[in-house]
Formats: C-alpha cells, sequence, structure tokens
C-alpha cells in the first residue's frame, strides 16, 4: 500500500476527540456513538475504479446519511434519513434497490451534536467558509457530516452519464459526460462531508457538498448556489472505516501520482 496511505490509515485510528465547551451553537454534544463508513479511495475512484465493491442494502447497513454514487459513475447519491437516492444524467431521481451496487461512497448514522439555528449565505464559497470558521473552534482534525436545510434562490447541481468499460479517468468523465442542472427557488436538503487535510490521500480535503429537494425531484452534486436561508445539523466524527476493491484493477493501481489538482478540478 503507498506509505501516504498507511500514514494516514495510522493516524485515522489513533485520532482522539477532546469535548469543547458550545458556545452559540449549541455545539458539541459528543454523542461518541457513530463513524464514517467509506466504500474505496477517492483516489482510485479519480483514476477510473467505477466497479461496484458492495450493495446499496449493505452500504445502508452502515448508516443513514451521506454520498456517493453508483457502479460505472451512474448518477451521483444522496443518503438521507436512511433512503439511498440516485439523481441521474436525465435530471430525475430515483430511489435506488439494494441490489445496486457502490463503488464509491461515504455513509455515517447521523447524530445531531451541534446545530445552527440561523444560516444565511450568499454563495457556495461563503457556506463553506462559514462551515470551515464553526469547525476551527471544535477541530479541523475530526470529520464532520452537515445536514444544511434551507431555501434556495437558485443552486446549481450536477449528475454524469453512466460510463462503459474500459473506464476513463474521473477528469474526462466529467468533461465530457457530465450534466448541469440550474434550478431557482428551491427547498431542500444539502448533505455535506468534510475530511481533515491529513486524509487527502484518502478522501478530498474539505467539504463535498450533495443536494436532495424536499419533493425529491432534483439533485445532484453541488457546483454552486445563491442566497441561502435554513439551518445546519452538525455530526462531529472521530472513528473511521473502509472497505477496498479486491478486483485485479484496483490491486495493480499505482498510487504516486498527487490527485489533488485533478479532484480539485471536478469539485
Amino acid at each position: 500500500m503507498n506509505r501516504k496511505i498507511l500514514f494516514a490509515l495510522i493516524i485515522v485510528g489513533l485520532l482522539a476527540v477532546s469535548a469543547v465547551s458550545a458556545q452559540n451553537f449549541g455545539f458539541l454534544n459528543n454523542n461518541n456513538d457513530d463513524s464514517m463508513y467509506q466504500v474505496s479511495l477517492m483516489q482510485a475512484f479519480m483514476h477510473g475504479e467505477y466497479n461496484g465493491v458492495i450493495s446499496v442494502g449493505d452500504l445502508k447497513s452502515h448508516g443513514d446519511t451521506g454520498l456517493g454514487t453508483f457502479e460505472g459513475v451512474n448518477g451521483e447519491m444522496i443518503i438521507l434519513d436512511g433512503v439511498v437516492y440516485q439523481a441521474a444524467a436525465d435530471g430525475s431521481i430515483n430511489v435506488m434497490s439494494d441490489n445496486e451496487t457502490v463503488p464509491f461512497a461515504t455513509i455515517t448514522s447521523f447524530d445531531e451534536d451541534g446545530n445552527i439555528a440561523n444560516i444565511t449565505a450568499k454563495n457556495f464559497d461563503d457556506l463553506t467558509g462559514q462551515l470551515d470558521k464553526t469547525i476551527e473552534k471544535y477541530g479541523t482534525n475530526n470529520m464532520y457530516v452537515v445536514k444544511i436545510k434551507g431555501d434556495f434562490s437558485n443552486i446549481t447541481v450536477r449528475s454524469v452519464e453512466k460510463q462503459e468499460k474500459p473506464y476513463k479517468e474521473f477528469t474526462q468523465v466529467a468533461a465530457v459526460d457530465q450534466k448541469v442542472f440550474n434550478h431557482t427557488d428551491q427547498t431542500g436538503t444539502v448533505v455535506a462531508v468534510y475530511f481533515p487535510e491529513y486524509m487527502n490521500e484518502l478522501n478530498m480535503h474539505g467539504w463535498h457538498l450533495h443536494f436532495l429537494s424536499d419533493d425529491k425531484t432534483k439533485g445532484g452534486h453541488v457546483l454552486g448556489f445563491s442566497n441561502l436561508k435554513g439551518s445546519a445539523q452538525i455530526d462531529e466524527i472521530h472513528e473511521f472505516n473502509m472497505i477496498l476493491p479486491t478486483d485485479d484493477t484496483f490491486a495493480k493501481m499505482n498510487f504516486t501520482e498527487d490527485m489533488s489538482s485533478k479532484i480539485s478540478s471536478v469539485e
């Protein structure tokens, strides 16, 4: 295994969390009863590892909130309240069967450790900047899942057409097969996942956001938005579990390339 990945795994295994006094956010309660479960590596996914690793049914046994995609990059995954939704490339939203398979995902059993009763943001950078400042007070070396419920005057999301073998790298997929949708006056939920910088060899450092409208007709990977008004629930996570692919493609994959710039370009 790549030394950087091994080092990151060791750190994750030793990660401890200290309780911090709440201030204006009702934060943190430190329930300490959940963990992040991840299917495969972001770096493997970026290299084109789109074969299913586990089923949707198995994934749901590890939590009720998260995000990811489906075999062949068949749309964007939003996991909310224990239901696994697909934001398909044609713009539709579908509830996926337990038999569908998953090449990459992150999921947790959501427990509210803190909240922001009222949150407003002009745009994507404004929101992630506020979230950054919030977690800076309580530990940027922890993982977080945040559910943001609110109204958006405009939101832009993307999905991806299902790929056929031989799979190409995801930067090429995003350049050719990405479908972008712009929606106005939407009410819904953003599932936001945060990984600390030292885990950048396992997942993307920073915030990864997926959206699902309340009427379950619109959603996808969030590219941008304007004028959010809502509230946020925050789950602090300090345990990490991961399952790796078992196929020959992954076993022989070269992880020496720094994928940071490629990941940033598609996020």
